[in-house]
């Protein structure tokens, strides 16, 4: 098991601590054998701030926002972007958030609150980056992205950015109450 001498501690959300997150997630994952790290990206300027950083690109797994996000019918991730990640071989996966999904339509539709986006509203009380990072775990364990025998890390934002990552032990979402979140390495206070 891994240790943390010290946790950090943002004093805002946001963008303005990417870069401190990212590296933070990378000197942890060499020096701890991390096998993957999950991004969450919704342009991509996470993403991209992650080349530049991270030496071993297929350690990288990129986890987009859902199409119709914002506009319907339409991917906010940038698509150049996109085509240099897969001609880096970065895994990238866009598809339906595990804390949204049919969930949320419901909310919506019919003012009813459903379990998914309960769950995600007791993570939000860590922050957002915090439920973001359980989210994308479980959406990549689910698309066979990650191992789920090994700790991964992902890294999370607020709005834009990163500025939360977390050690986890991954599970997929039909066994969603085996997911461990082990080591917080950042987060705002």
């Amino acid at each position: 098991m891994s240790e943390v001498d010290t946790i950090v501690y943002f004093k805002e959300p946001g963008k303005a601590n990417t870069e401190k997150a990212l590296k933070l997630a990378y000197e942890y994952s060499e020096e701890y054998k991390i096998p993957k790290v999950v991004i969450a990206t919704s342009k991509g300027a996470t993403a991209s701030k992650a080349l530049d950083i991270f030496t071993d690109l297929e350690k990288l797994v990129v986890v987009t926002h859902v199409f119709g996000f914002i506009k319907p019918g339409k991917n906010e991730m940038d698509q150049d972007l996109l085509e240099l990640l897969k001609k880096k071989n970065i895994a990238v996966l866009t598809t339906t958030h595990a804390f949204a999904g049919i969930d949320r339509a419901i909310r919506r539709k019919l003012g009813t609150w459903q379990i998914a986006e309960l769950v995600a509203e007791v993570y939000r009380t860590f922050g957002q980056g915090t439920k973001v990072c359980a989210e994308i775990v479980l959406m990549a364990a689910d698309a066979g992205l990650i191992p789920i025998d090994q700790d991964v890390l992902a890294v999370g934002g607020t709005g834009r950015g990163a500025d939360t990552v977390w050690q986890i032990s991954p599970a997929n979402t039909f066994n969603f109450l085996d997911l461990k979140m082990k080591i917080c390495l950042c987060k705002p206070m």
